[in-house]
């Protein structure tokens, strides 16, 4: 059960976020069209959600690999330097990745403070979620490359894309 969530956390993250993102914009709704007094947390609430729906969405892409890329490019290439291009493609997400942690730790430490408008949480527990989502995109692409070399030691393919449907 552990290594199944551990397998798909961010995803289950996302989704229970999307979920939470659904009501808050049907409680908006029901409260503006039926109510006529719309809240005044659910519009807030929404966008922070959405920010965690995309941010821990985009982890979990990381890590089946369905992000953007043009792997047909690196499929005609021989083995080796097919390892050599993933392996400097992944180097450069991770240290898109790194920056975007320390650097999101550092702007959701300032705000920590601050409340929100409408909610009065502190600010920095929502710009926190960037971070902490990147940390995991990250962890992931580091996975990913100890997968890749890990294949070509095997003689496979060294990379591997879960979306080839386009």
């Amino acid at each position: 059960m552990f290594r199944l969530f551990a397998r798909h956390a961010e995803e289950g993250v996302s989704v229970l976020l999307g979920v939470l993102l659904f009501l808050a914009v049907l409680w908006q709704v029901f409260t503006r069209y039926v109510l006529n007094e719309p809240s005044l947390y659910s519009e807030e609430a929404a966008r922070y959600l959405f920010v965690g729906v995309v941010f821990f969405g985009t982890a979990a892409a990381v890590r089946d690999r369905s992000h953007v890329g043009i792997p047909i490019l690196v499929e005609k290439l021989p083995r080796g330097a097919a390892l050599a291009v993933s392996l400097a493609m992944q180097a450069l997400v991770l240290a898109f990745c790194l920056l975007i942690v320390a650097w999101g730790f550092r702007g959701a430490s300032q705000v920590w403070d601050l409340p929100t408008e409408a909610m009065e949480i502190p600010t920095g527990l929502v710009l926190g979620v960037v971070p902490v989502a990147m940390a995991f995109s990250a962890l992931r692409t580091v996975l990913a490359m100890a997968e890749d070399i890990s294949a070509y030691r095997r003689g496979q393919l060294a990379t591997h894309v879960a979306g080839r449907d386009f």
